[in-house]
């Protein structure tokens, strides 16, 4: 019976479109072009050495058409290895097109070019983002990453704009990585501002009267009187958690969560922290309601830091309704909702294709509303938006997604639970770490390549991970950690298993202290369950969600793992707890990260690796009917070409 089992599975995975190479020469033009360089920019007004994508932070949006194949061309200009990562999208189809490197690809050597094949569902239209999956570069190497409607969108707006947030630490890359990695270890504490489309918004000021330049200075958002906007918010900070509201609108409706549309919910405030997303809908006042006013304030603040971090934005209102189309926008949402059919292309990409735009620019800020210091030019030195210090409690099993993305597994239909647990541990030599389950997971040094193999890439090429098969039999006879496998170091799941996945926060060693996690999946989205505090128990969880009218879960990629005032404070005690749903089905085999989004953490790593599907069922996934994948299995090999060079490359869809 198991024989024919894995017979009709590879049966099931042979209809899958089947993977060819194909070379991509002289003649091969990309779709979108992106270059990953080293410069010194100004960020918060002062100087900083930064990883960028075509020489500007944020980097460019791009606009991706689903169902449609998106070849993008990522040129590594810098002196140190990198990789792009397409934030929650589902690359089952191209595994080597997730960007994590040591699980999915090795990293992009300097001076080299990887192709990345993208070919997005329709049901993941939405809002994302792309950025490096290496060391401490995403603080700054990132950019939208938008999936355009094909049949509609499910809610009225009259235009859109794009709110990406950030944060700011002075030191270099490379500095925070050595600091972190080090013996005795050097924490970064907070970091010195937040970001909103590149601008830290804290100056003018009475502390700094004189900004200078525009860095630090209030992003203003133009907008019209009287009009609906989505703004679709992306979080690609480095560890803010971030709050937010406007001045004046305590009726925000969202209706977008990480790329899945949901039932509209009504909120005053936003909160967000890393490698989530929102959309919200609002309406601005009519000119009589304004009364002579120009602008609104957007506050934004931290929480979970040592301290609270402040930055302000704006919206600023056009004289009339018929002057303000100057914000970011891809699409006309005052028709149809049908894409653009002649986008705009960055320029500085020369042939990079037509799915890039640029931030627009930022007008100068007019004179500040009637809620400002004495002042009217300066930044708010008092709040102006009441934000609530909790966290752990905004819209809890609330979010539910639209019936178009289905539903999430029932809990009877789970075939195990795995529970990981997390939590700082400090050495004698003072060096640290962020491991899950005890087993920190690193994915290699920016500078060079290490003695390990990317675990899809041992899969490939010898059917095997750190020299054995990973194993679930292993896994759940692993005492200390069930569902670990020690010898792999990876978490293995079959084709058909129903995983609910537990994650929990514990205290550090020493210490008893907890900080906040958001937990990012790659390789496809699954089913938020819903948290609470103290140890997890099944009996506490069915409570909660009886609690909430029998809430079904909502479709995430990166949701909360939070800390609660009422528990703490000792050794490896727990302190609250997040439970995901996934189901493995023969269209999201391969091998895919599971870890904190926070940039620190990973480089402590905070991350781990699922193998969904036997090595076989891989192999027979993703090897090519005509040639071999040779290419792919050493750093520097022929998949990754020069300028003007030749490479050979894995498709889905020649």
């Amino acid at each position: 019976m198991a024989v024919c089992v894995h017979i009709c599975l590879l049966s099931l995975l042979s209809l899958v479109r089947a993977t060819r190479l194909v070379k991509h020469d002289v003649n091969f033009v990309p779709d979108i072009v992106l270059r990953v360089t080293l410069a010194t920019i100004t960020l918060n007004c002062q100087e900083r050495l930064s990883t960028l994508v075509n020489g500007t932070y944020p980097g460019p949006p791009i606009y991706l058409e689903p169902e449609q194949t998106t070849w993008i061309r990522v040129y590594n200009d810098a002196d140190v290895n990198t990789t792009m990562h397409w934030h929650g999208l589902s690359l089952n189809l191209f595994p080597f097109s997730d960007g994590a490197p040591m699980a999915s690809q090795w990293p992009i050597p300097p001076g080299h070019f990887f192709d990345y094949e993208l070919n997005v569902p329709a049901s993941q239209a939405g809002t994302s983002f792309y950025h490096s999956h290496v060391g401490f570069q995403a603080m700054t190497a990132s950019g939208a990453l938008i999936i355009n409607d094909v049949s509609g969108v499910p809610y009225s707006y009259d235009d859109e704009f794009i709110m990406e947030l950030g944060d700011f630490y002075a030191e270099e890359d490379e500095t925070i990585e050595a600091q972190l990695s080090g013996s005795p270890y050097i924490w970064t504490g907070d970091p010195l501002a937040l970001q909103i489309n590149g601008q830290s918004g804290n100056a003018p000021s009475a502390k700094n009267p004189n900004p200078s330049g525009t860095s630090c200075q209030p992003y203003a958002f133009n907008v019209a009187p009287d009009t609906t906007y989505r703004v679709r918010v992306i979080s690609g900070t480095a560890i803010s958690f971030v709050t937010f509201g406007i001045e004046g609108y305590d009726n925000l409706t969202i209706i977008e969560t990480d790329n899945a549309y949901v039932y509209p919910v009504e909120t005053d405030h936003i909160q967000i922290d890393s490698g989530q997303r929102f959309s919200f809908i609002f309406r601005t006042k009519t000119t009589a309601e304004l009364g002579g006013q120009t602008s609104s304030w957007i506050q934004y603040e931290t929480r979970g830091g040592s301290g609270t971090i402040t930055a302000w934005a704006k919206l600023v209102y056009a004289s009339d309704s018929t002057t303000a189309k100057t914000t970011v926008t891809r699409q006309d949402h005052s028709g149809d909702h049908s894409p653009d059919s002649d986008p705009q292309t960055f320029p500085s990409t020369g042939d990079s294709g037509s799915g890039l735009e640029p931030y627009s620019p930022v007008p100068s800020l007019p004179p500040s509303s009637p809620s400002t210091d004495q002042n009217p030019d300066f930044v708010p030195s008092n709040p102006i938006v009441s934000l609530p210090q909790d966290i752990s409690s905004w819209l809890e099993y609330t979010f539910q997604s639209l019936p178009s993305h289905g539903t999430a597994p029932p809990s009877s239909s789970v075939t195990r639970r795995v529970i990981i647990t997390t939590q700082q541990i400090v050495n004698q030599s003072q060096s640290a770490t962020f491991p899950f389950d005890h087993d920190p997971w690193f994915d290699g040094p920016p500078h060079t390549p290490t003695t390990r193999t990317p675990y899809l890439v041992e899969i490939l090429r010898r059917g095997t991970v750190n020299g054995a098969l990973p194993s679930i039999s292993r896994a759940l006879g692993n005492g200390e950690t069930p569902g670990f496998d020690s010898v792999t170091h990876t978490y293995p799941a079959a084709i058909g298993e129903v995983i609910e996945i537990v994650w929990q926060n514990s205290g550090s060693i020493p210490g008893g202290t907890f900080g906040i996690h958001p937990l990012h999946a790659h390789g496809g989205p699954y089913w938020d369950m819903g948290s609470g505090s103290g140890q997890y128990s099944p009996q506490a969880h069915e409570a909660l969600l009886a609690q909430h009218g029998g809430w079904g879960g909502s479709l995430r990629d990166t949701t909360m793992l939070y800390t609660y005032a009422d528990a703490g404070g000792e050794d490896e005690v727990v302190n609250g707890w997040r439970v995901w749903r996934i189901r493995v089905t023969e269209s999201n085999v391969g091998v895919w990260m599971m870890h904190c989004h926070i940039l620190q953490h990973m480089i402590m790593g905070q991350q781990t690796v699922w193998v969904f599907g036997t090595p076989d069922q891989i192999r027979e996934y993703s090897n090519p009917v005509n040639g071999s994948l040779e290419g792919y299995f050493t750093y520097g090999g022929d998949v990754v070409g020069k300028e003007g060079g030749d490479v050979v490359v894995a498709t889905k869809f020649a």
